[in-house]
């Protein structure tokens, strides 16, 4: 019988940490066996701000997982998503001569003009996470996908070249050495998603894809590959700070409310109803009109579609978008927000949901699971190149923490 491969995703939201332990048969095919959530304690915006609180935080949703999925985490092959405002993009051109051109383009020749793409200057914080080609072009012939086993005597590339922060990463990387995960690489969060929610038809013809957590996400693929990313400091949070304020009452309340009230459009309510909710002062529940609900939700959210609309267009790719906008993330889950997107945007919006895998209908029904799910399907379609492989500890750091294993027990 043929042995089942072992997969972990490692989201790092806004909003919370979500870990996702996934097992792949021969035949490609993911089914989730496993799942946890922890909020963001220690993260800000993706970011690491304090280690033993992100430690911590990260350590209770891998329990959760490993308890449902009856499995070690130290068995599976681990990949973690990175976002934040420090991420950035530029362009990277590299040109070698191929190597013994009546053979054809062999593997060596693609991975020295890659390794070419990357020479670029950068200051000493900062730091190539993805090497993404956008075309190869042999003897000047542009547009070339795949260029293996071609007749050519010069080969180019065009690349994306995601950078990130060194602090950012490394200090992933310091949560994960502390969580013995050893098995790992960094995956840029909008990239992730991807694979869970964009079949490659979408990103040939063209589609925005935009992540609605705690905060927006939005990345742009064209031609099957990323073109465009950009993070937003504002996001579902702010609808949810809006109803708190609003209804006078708890952040918490004003969440759950939100989700199983909300609506994107006050015009969508066809009656208004009373709602129960506990007053912020503490003395004790009080009702309140749906429709003032909905008043106080739809403004917001339309800011939001607009400040990303614009982000799309001030990109220079909204005209090629065939397959229009993909809305993921939790705030995807707001009623009515496709609709209005839609008329916001100017194209098709569809609410985009990990279906791409197997499991359990709270994560495959649900936007919120997209980027962990994708995670999942990084390790079978993406191409191992496009991600960052944390270093593996040194013998001095391997030694410490078996030292440090030695005094606990």
């Amino acid at each position: 019988m043929a042995k089942l491969r072992r997969i972990a995703g490692i989201d790092i939201g806004s909003t919370k940490v979500v870990c996702i332990i996934a097992e792949v048969d021969p035949m490609g095919k993911i089914e989730v066996k496993g799942f946890g959530t922890a909020p963001p304690e220690g993260f800000r915006t993706g970011v690491v701000i304090s280690l033993d609180k992100a430690t911590d935080s990260l350590a209770s949703a891998i329990e959760q997982a490993e308890k449902m999925a009856q499995c070690r985490f130290h068995t599976c092959q681990v990949f973690t998503s990175i976002t934040g405002d420090h991420i950035k993009h530029l362009s990277g051109l590299g040109a070698v001569p191929v190597s013994r051109p009546p053979r054809g383009i062999q593997a060596r020749d693609v991975e020295d003009v890659i390794r070419q793409a990357q020479t670029i200057r950068l200051p000493n914080d900062e730091q190539i996470l993805h090497v993404i080609p956008t075309q190869f072009i042999v003897d000047g012939q542009k547009g070339v996908r795949d260029p293996l086993g071609l007749f050519g005597i010069r080969l180019e590339v065009e690349a994306l070249l995601i950078i990130g922060a060194v602090t950012a990463i490394q200090n992933i990387y310091r949560v994960l050495e502390r969580l013995d995960i050893s098995n790992r690489a960094l995956v840029l969060q909008s990239l992730a998603t991807s694979f869970a929610v964009c079949d490659e038809e979408d990103k040939e013809l063209g589609v925005a894809l935009v992540d609605i957590g705690g905060v927006i996400d939005i990345s742009i693929y064209r031609e099957g590959q990323i073109r465009f990313t950009k993070m937003l400091p504002v996001g579902a949070a702010n609808i949810t700070k809006d109803v708190a304020i609003g209804l006078r009452t708890s952040y918490q309340q004003a969440e759950v409310v939100k989700r199983e009230y909300g609506v994107a459009m006050a015009g969508m309510l066809e009656r208004d109803e009373a709602l129960t909710i506990e007053d912020a002062s503490g003395r004790g529940p009080k009702q309140v009109s749906r429709r003032l609900l909905a008043s106080i939700i739809e403004p917001r959210v339309e800011e939001l579609l607009n400040l990303t609309d614009s982000e799309v267009r001030k990109s220079g790719l909204a005209d090629g978008l065939s397959a229009g906008v993909v809305l993921t993330g939790g705030g995807a889950l707001l009623s009515g927000i496709d609709v209005l997107a839609e008329q916001i945007f100017g194209m098709p919006v569809k609410v985009g949901r990990p279906e791409r895998v197997q499991g359990p209908r709270e994560v495959v029904q649900n936007p919120a699971f997209a980027t962990g799910a994708g995670l999942i399907r990084c390790a079978l379609e993406g191409g191992g190149r496009q991600f960052h492989q944390l270093p593996p500890p040194s013998l001095g750091q391997r030694l410490w923490e078996e030292m440090k294993g030695w005094f606990r027990g």
